[in-house]
């Protein structure tokens, strides 16, 4: 009888949660740049990027890099677990406005909402959300998922 050596377990690099949503960073946690895009026509700014406007329902769009800072616009903290969620209860969420009006819709990287104030400055990071539970796409169960979070400017 020979001993087989244990299957090894592979491990892989985070993947973002969609293509083209995000820029990821060198450094996990660290800040980078959301994609959205820009109506040439009107210049209405969206997140994630869409193919006409909202505003002016015009087909003529550009990429536009979201910018790393805004106000919180708002904000409420999650107890119960979505269905086929990758997030761990509790978590925050929130809306906040960037340059141009586009209020983003974002996990708030926060240990207590306490800290949070309406209008208060914000930082994007880009950073692990969380593990798949279910596969989708290419995304495998058990590998790590790339999003964005906003944070308190420190």
């Amino acid at each position: 009888m020979t001993n087989k050596p244990e299957k090894q377990e592979t491990t892989t690099s985070p993947v973002p949660i969609r293509e083209g949503l995000l820029k990821v960073p060198s450094k996990l946690g660290k800040t980078s740049n959301l994609i959205g895009n820009k109506c040439r026509s009107c210049g209405e700014v969206f997140f994630p990027a869409r193919v006409c406007c909202r505003h002016c329902s015009s087909e003529d769009m550009e990429e536009f890099i979201i910018p790393t800072v805004g106000k919180l616009y708002s904000f409420t903290t999650i107890r119960v677990r979505p269905p086929h969620s990758i997030m761990q209860v509790p978590y925050v969420v929130g809306l906040v406005e960037v340059a141009g009006g586009e209020k983003v819709k974002t996990l708030i990287d926060v240990k207590d909402q306490s800290e949070l104030k309406i209008g208060m400055d914000v930082e994007l990071i880009i950073d692990v959300i969380g593990k798949m539970v279910e596969p989708m796409g290419v995304i495998k169960p058990g590998q790590e998922v790339l999003g964005w979070k906003f944070r308190p400017v420190r």
